[in-house]
């Protein structure tokens, strides 16, 4: 990540950011870009920020026009906040004018700052300075700023992170933030906000209503999971919409891509896909890298969303029949979700191995193995191990060995 000396800024900010005038206290370069930009609005270091709600009528008007990435959202919000709930962690769906949509997290547990974390909430650089937010929808990528990279004064006793979330088309919606006053972020917390952000992103191409969806990677495993590029298709293959990554695997920006037909950035068309949409093919991208990519409908994408159970494949479709007809409707929906890896997962919690030996086991990092207890928790509706353990047992799933999947 390119860096820049705090002794480049002004010394007016040198003085009141604790950072000793001549030394060379190396910052990413989004900080002191975020810094420079602050000092150009006449922001002052020693002010005390004060929150500016809007008010009940600008509130009803914000929720009108930002009810699509709130409802897209919602469960992700929700999930992620589960996942974070023993850190005093709290999670923020910020629109892309930087005024907060929702916030989750407990009351108790929030700081002087993040006490105010309500709807209608300005978080913009103008408001609080140098945070996540803020900093985040100018620069248009994830954004960590520590405690001390703060702005004001008073806001450096927290950590915050936020990641942005597009539209299809490459708009910039939102913003998915997790701040904490009170601790340092837990490790790996990145991984998880990116995830969720690319599961809001999912959402947001399926509301395109575009009848196919072809999935890419580089790595034929990774093709179902969150980090797969996506490109809708129309009728006639051309691009009505990609996913983030999928314009990065493109070499193409979001916007560009768009009614562009599929023969011009990748060397297959919608026929031929169409021919062997029941196997995963190889494909080259602009650039000449190779891919592996699969046709599907556009119902099939995201499986937990609005659309019957026997519509969709299942993960778990080669498991035992008694663990495919436990439960009512919404717990055989759960188990069509479950993973594989995912069932392992829930015998080694239950046999009481910790995260790192956990990890260890699956050959995987930490912050990987913590994606999948954040989708775990998410599936099982759970805020943690235990409940997540008990629902488990309470289907007969820990009775199954998992290689049986």
């Amino acid at each position: 990540m390119t860096q820049r000396s705090f002794d480049q800024l002004p010394n007016a900010e040198l003085s009141h950011g604790g950072v000793v005038a001549g030394t060379a206290a190396v910052e990413p370069l989004h900080i002191s870009d975020s810094w420079q930009r602050c000092r150009g609005m006449g922001l002052d270091c020693g002010f005390n920020p004060q929150p500016n709600p809007v008010s009940r009528h600008q509130l009803r008007h914000l929720l009108q026009r930002d009810m699509l990435l709130a409802s897209v959202a919602a469960e992700e919000i929700n999930t992620l906040a589960s996942a974070v709930a023993d850190a005093d962690h709290v999670v923020m769906l910020v629109d892309d004018r930087g005024c907060i949509v929702s916030a989750a997290g407990e009351a108790a547990h929030r700081g002087p700052v993040l006490r105010h974390a309500r709807s209608g909430v300005d978080c913009s650089e103008l408001l609080f300075g140098t945070n996540a937010v803020g900093t985040a929808l100018v620069e248009r990528r994830p954004v960590l700023v520590r405690r001390n990279q703060h702005f004001f004064l008073d806001m450096r006793h927290m950590d915050c992170l936020a990641v942005p979330i597009f539209r299809p088309g490459g708009e910039l919606i939102g913003v998915l933030d997790v701040s904490c006053e009170t601790r340092p972020l837990v490790p790996g917390l990145m991984e998880l906000v990116q995830s969720s952000v690319t599961r809001i992103e999912r959402l947001l191409l399926r509301e395109l209503r575009s009848p196919y969806i072809l999935r890419l990677h580089p790595h034929p495993g990774c093709i179902g999971t969150p980090f797969e590029a996506l490109i809708a298709l129309g009728e006639g293959g051309e691009i009505v919409g990609l996913n983030t990554f999928g314009a990065r695997l493109l070499g193409v920006g979001q916007q560009q891509a768009l009614g562009r037909s599929l023969g011009e950035l990748l060397s297959t068309d919608l026929r031929s896909l169409g021919r062997r949409s029941d196997q995963s093919v190889s494909l080259r991208t602009p650039d000449g890298m190779s891919v592996f990519a699969t046709l599907a409908e556009a119902a099939d994408l995201v499986g937990r969303h609005r659309q019957p159970p026997q519509a969709r494949r299942s993960p778990v479709s080669a498991a035992p029949q008694q663990i495919r007809s436990l439960g009512l409707r919404d717990d055989s929906e759960l188990l069509e979700k479950l993973t594989r890896r995912e069932l392992k997962i829930l015998h080694q919690l239950d046999s009481g191995l910790g995260n790192r030996e956990i990890a260890a086991s699956l050959f995987i990092s930490e912050g990987t193995l913590k994606w999948h207890l954040h989708n775990i928790y998410g599936k099982f509706a759970a805020r943690s191990r235990a409940a997540a353990l008990a629902k488990a047992r309470s289907l007969g799933l820990l009775g199954v060995a998992a290689d049986a999947h």
